[in-house]
Formats: structure tokens, C-alpha cells, sequence
């Protein structure tokens, strides 16, 4: 088992400072959101996904940094590609690439797009992540979609990895054939539903990519939020990881601690190694 941090930091200071917990305390993955507001409260800061991760890849020498979740909502795929690129690079080779339909109408307002219907959502992720896929596997031929169109693409330099390290969001039937066709790695969360849904609901879609990918392999990431608690008790965080590795999750990405969960976290974290 994997075990990543998700980090959305008010400050810079706080940036720097989970940074050097996850990787001096051994994460395989420093995290961060892509969200032009948060979605409850206007009040509490958000700062840029990608331009973050621009930081922390180049004051981090270890640990893989990415993008959970890169949202449809704000760009053209064309420069998600290029984004991208810049971030592998800057990172030396440790950038991965979540790619998701967004789901806050906040983002849509803020973005002045309008909500998308659910099959709109589907076919606009669908074409998204074809796009991105195909830039970065190095294929520039003009493209003419149903919602994005591009001429004279190029993209140089070339990506440092490859395939590409790109994850899909998905949930329904329509997103995880797009993950299992073009993602080196599936990510889901519990959003609003009860755990037990939520486990329930998992199962049935990890055997879904199972049948869709056959005999490719596939990173199924957990990003355990929600209902979901790691920090509450080291049981809590045993049981987490016991109960989703056993159905085919192989990394799990968690949320920095609230404060009254911080002697938890340096609990488990003091041998993250004995976990995996």
C-alpha cells in the first residue's frame, strides 16, 4: 500500500511545512486541489492548484507531487497538456497528472460556465482526457471535437515520463471506461455518501475496470475524505487500510489532520512502513 497527503494550505508557510512532514516521514505522494474558491466557505483561502505544485516540485526532492483533481471546468485540455509538461519537468519526473469533470457549481459560477448536465459532463470528460492523452503521448494532429477543437498543436519540450502518469476521476460507468482506456491510475472518494455506500459502490466498480482493463495494470487510489476518518484513532486508520487493500485499492491519499487529530497522525506516521 501507498499512502499520499493532500494538502490545501492557506499559506505558503504551511505549504513548506507539510511538505517537509510528508516527505521526511516517508508519503509516496504530496497532493493539492483545483478549486478557484472553496466550496462551503468564501472565506477560507485557496490558492492555485498547479502554480503549488510548481512550488513544492521544486523544493521537494523525493517525494512525487500531483494534482487531485485537475478540473475540466477552468481550461482548455491544450493547456492542461502544457501544464503538465512544465510540471514534469520542474519536478524532475515526479509529477502526476488527476484529471476530473468538476462537480461545484462554485467553480461553474466563478469560471462564468454554466452547469453542465450529467451526459454533457460524461462526453466532455470523455473528449477531455482523449486530448490529453493523446498531446503527451506526442500526437499534434488537428483535432475537431464536439467541444474542443486545436490546429498547430506542438508539444515541446517533450514529457520527461512516459506513459504519462495521468488519473481519471470517475464514479459512473461512462467516467471509468475512460479511465480504464486512457489513466495509468483511477482515483475515487466517498464525496457525500455513507461509508458502507460507499465501500459497497467501490467494489463493484473496481471489478468493473477489472473487466475493462483485463490484464493492465491500473492504480486504484482511495482519497479518503468525508465519511471516511483515518485520523480519528491508529484503529481507525488499520481498519482503513486493511478493509481497502483487501478489495483492490493499492494507495490511499488522506487529508492533512485537523488539530485535534495531529497526535494520531505522528502516531502512525512515526512507521508509516509498517502499515504498507
Amino acid at each position: 500500500m501507498q499512502f499520499g497527503l493532500k494538502v490545501n494550505p492557506s499559506t505558503w508557510k504551511e505549504a513548506t511545512r507539510w511538505a517537509r512532514i510528508a516527505e521526511e516521514n516517508g508519503f509516496d505522494g504530496l497532493w493539492t486541489g483545483d478549486n478557484m474558491r472553496n466550496p462551503r466557505d468564501a472565506t477560507i483561502p485557496v490558492h492555485d492548484g498547479p502554480t503549488l505544485i510548481s512550488a513544492w516540485a521544486a523544493t521537494t526532492t523525493r517525494i512525487r507531487v500531483g494534482l487531485l483533481i485537475a478540473n475540466i471546468v477552468f481550461r482548455h485540455p491544450t493547456v492542461l497538456a502544457k501544464q503538465a509538461v512544465t510540471l514534469d519537468h520542474i519536478s524532475a519526473g515526479r509529477f502526476d497528472l488527476g484529471i476530473g469533470s468538476g462537480l461545484w457549481a462554485t467553480d461553474h459560477a466563478m469560471s462564468g460556465v454554466p452547469m453542465w448536465a450529467p451526459n454533457e459532463r460524461a462526453d466532455r470528460l470523455a473528449e477531455f482526457v482523449t486530448i490529453v492523452d493523446r498531446l503527451l503521448s506526442g500526437n499534434t494532429d488537428d483535432h475537431e471535437g464536439a467541444y474542443y477543437s486545436y490546429q498547430d498543436a506542438a508539444i515541446t519540450p517533450a514529457p520527461q515520463q512516459t506513459p504519462f502518469p495521468m488519473i481519471v476521476a470517475a464514479n459512473a460507468p461512462k467516467a471509468l471506461a475512460v479511465a480504464a482506456e486512457h489513466a495509468e491510475g483511477w482515483v475515487t472518494f466517498p464525496g457525500a455518501a455513507s461509508e458502507e455506500d460507499f465501500y459497497q459502490a467501490s467494489k463493484k466498480r473496481l471489478g468493473r475496470l477489472e473487466q475493462l482493463t483485463r490484464d493492465r495494470p491500473l492504480r486504484k487510489i482511495l482519497l479518503a475524505y468525508g465519511a471516511i476518518s483515518p485520523w480519528s484513532s491508529e484503529d481507525a486508520f488499520a481498519k482503513l487500510v486493511g478493509r481497502y487493500q483487501e478489495i483492490g485499492f493499492d494507495e490511499i491519499v488522506c487529508y492533512t489532520p485537523k488539530s485535534h487529530e495531529r497526535e494520531v497522525f505522528d502516531k502512525v506516521v512515526a512507521d508509516l512502513e509498517a502499515w504498507r
